[in-house]
C-alpha cells in the first residue's frame, strides 16, 4: 500500500463518519435530480457508490434495480 493510499484510507475513517447521513443525503439528492432529467431514465452505480444507492433507496430517494448484476438506480414509481 502506497503512502497516498493509506492516507486516503484515514482520511475516509476520520471524516467519513462524520459528513457520511450528510453527503449521502446530498449524493441521493443530485442522483434523484438526473434521473429527473428527460432522456436519463437510469444512473448505473458501481464501487463505492453501491452502498450509498442502498442507503438512498432505503430512505426513498429512488430505486435500485439490477441488470445483470449490475446495480442502477430508478425513479420511484408514483404512487396513484
Amino acid at each position: 500500500m502506497t503512502i497516498l493510499a493509506f492516507l486516503a484510507a484515514v482520511r475516509r475513517q476520520l471524516l467519513g463518519s462524520a459528513r457520511g447521513p450528510l453527503a449521502r443525503g446530498a449524493w441521493c439528492r443530485k442522483q434523484r435530480l438526473h434521473l429527473r432529467v428527460p432522456g436519463h431514465p437510469v444512473v448505473w452505480v458501481r464501487g463505492d457508490a453501491v452502498p450509498w444507492a442502498e442507503w438512498g433507496a432505503r430512505r426513498g430517494y429512488f430505486e435500485v434495480r439490477h441488470m445483470g448484476g449490475l446495480p442502477y438506480l430508478s425513479a420511484l414509481e408514483p404512487v396513484a
